[in-house]
């Protein structure tokens, strides 16, 4: 019985020791990862019809309560620039105001037990008051079993699923591409008051 117990005890030691493999896998697979994405993103800026512009972020894990990091685990996210929603206010001040939406973020980050999951931070803009919920698009559980090969099949597939996710996208949405709807994509309608004007409607 007591071997029994020991193997139980044992099993701390096993799973700690398989964290760390993990963990040391994404400490050299990410600068891999990075380098790729690089590239992906000066190809997208030079190629893309729209020119929002992408880029290639590296961010390490962050402990508000003493500013501090973990060089340990680095994230890798490839996120596209704002757009502009070609809407303007003025008011009689002359103050004018337009909205911007936010580029979509692809983040490849580290769990704590050494698991590698890829989320999506869709877009985001002010008209729509609901924060955005982040959509996995990826779990992998040996971090140095991911390729180029299977980045480029998630950037793509996420990139897809940002589409939907942005004014630009979000009516063209059919069944067969229909992801789960998440609050960042429910239609809320832009907020219209009467306001007296001196022009007339016809």
């Amino acid at each position: 019985m007591l071997n029994d117990i020991l193997n139980a005890a044992n099993l701390y030691a096993t799973g700690l020791k398989n964290v760390q493999d993990r963990r040391d896998q994404w400490l050299k697979k990410h600068t891999e990862l990075k380098d790729h994405l690089k590239e992906l993103a000066d190809y997208l800026t030079a190629n893309a019809t729209y020119k929002q512009g992408f880029y290639v972020d590296v961010l390490h894990a962050f402990d508000e309560h003493m500013n501090g990091t973990s060089a340990s685990l680095p994230s890798v996210t490839l996120r596209s620039g704002p757009m502009p929603m070609l809407v303007l206010f003025k008011n009689n001040m002359g103050e004018k105001k337009d909205y911007i939406e936010e580029g979509f973020h692809i983040t490849f980050s580290p769990i704590i037990t050494g698991q590698l999951i890829v989320l999506l931070l869709p877009h985001q803009n002010e008209l729509n008051k609901t924060e955005p919920q982040y959509i996995t698009l990826s779990i992998l559980d040996e971090p140095e079993k991911l390729t180029m090969d299977m980045v480029d099949q998630i950037i793509s597939k996420g990139i897809e699923v940002a589409y939907y996710s942005s004014f630009t996208g979000m009516s063209e949405q059919t069944e067969e591409n229909q992801q789960p709807e998440t609050p960042s994509q429910q239609r809320a309608p832009i907020g219209f008051k009467l306001h007296e004007t001196t022009e007339k409607v016809k």
